[in-house]
């Protein structure tokens, strides 16, 4: 059986998509907790009828953030396997069927897969994804989000727990911890869902509006890397965490906020002292303000 866990912060006017999908999963027995993390009274009432039609859980969550509700939600999981979806997306019918018999065929603890983003004047387009649990690749190219990865509870639980103290790139972090624990993977071969991006989105758009936020993030990640026992996977590791910070350094001015830009960038500098080196994190630097895209392939 897999657990499947939708944390649902107000936003009554995305769950029926959300509903509708869930209505179409096939193959697979699945045991699915909503955790509302303070709704409104309407949107609790909405989310309340669905679960009563369908015989679902309803958990509630009062401490605010998605990582809090996500938490509760995997306390309380029952299945075999674990999988986080979001309450604005849609899920694919076929998804969990694919990766429970990937994962038990495998004898795997993570199953990595590929979706599809639906932007908001109707066009998609598959979410880059490199099939890849080396977490240096996933620092440098974002490569999983929250519905990238699809986990054995039991690893989940021991390794795969929600950071409460963060409000931003929350799915970063947790993936990247649960990468560092070296993980047993296998991959599906095709995209899934229809995950939307919207302003409102959890992932959402501007990094300028949240640099404080990003900074916590990265202290994080600092944090955990630190947890490695091996120096030198943390050296590599490091740099390829500092050739990240050069890259939204350089988004962030390219947004506009030059100041913070300035600051994030001139403190990853002195770090490194030979000129290849510096090269190679300006380039990244002002590739990036430029708007260059896909820079995060010369890291």
């Amino acid at each position: 059986m897999v657990s499947l866990i939708i944390p649902v912060h107000n936003r009554k006017e995305l769950l029926p998509r959300l509903f509708a999908s869930l209505r179409r999963i096939e193959g697979c027995e699945v045991e699915i907790i909503f955790v509302d993390n303070n709704s409104d009274a309407d949107t609790h009432t909405v989310l309340q009828a669905f679960v009563d039609e369908i015989g679902a859980r309803l958990l509630t969550e009062a401490k605010p953030g998605a990582a809090a509700a996500r938490n509760a939600g995997l306390d309380a999981a029952t299945g075999d396997y674990v999988y986080f979806f979001d309450s604005d997306d849609e899920l694919s019918p076929e998804m969990l069927r694919d990766a429970e018999t990937l994962a038990r065929s495998a004898d795997v603890d993570a199953v990595g897969l590929q979706v599809v983003y639906i932007n908001p004047d109707g066009s998609s387009h598959p979410r880059h994804f490199i099939r890849s649990a080396d977490p240096r690749c996933h620092v440098v190219a974002n490569n999983f989000a929250t519905v990238s990865l699809f986990l054995r509870r039991s690893f989940a639980q021991a390794l795969g727990r929600w950071n409460e103290s963060l409000f931003y790139w929350i799915d970063f972090e947790w993936a990247f911890r649960i990468l560092l624990a070296r993980p047993s993977m296998a991959w599906l071969t095709k995209p899934y869902h229809r995950i939307h991006v919207h302003p409102d989105s959890i992932t959402g758009t501007r990094f300028a509006d949240r640099v404080d936020k990003i900074l916590s993030t990265h202290q994080a990640l600092e944090d955990d890397i630190k947890q490695l026992s091996i120096l030198d996977s943390q050296f590599s590791i490091n740099r390829a965490l500092n050739s990240r910070k050069a890259l939204y350094a350089g988004h962030i001015r390219h947004e506009g906020n030059r100041d913070a830009a300035y600051l994030i960038y001139n403190s990853i500098r002195p770090e490194y002292r030979t000129f290849l080196d510096r090269l190679r994190l300006s380039l990244l630097y002002w590739l990036s303000a430029w708007g260059v895209p896909g820079v995060w392939r010369l890291a």
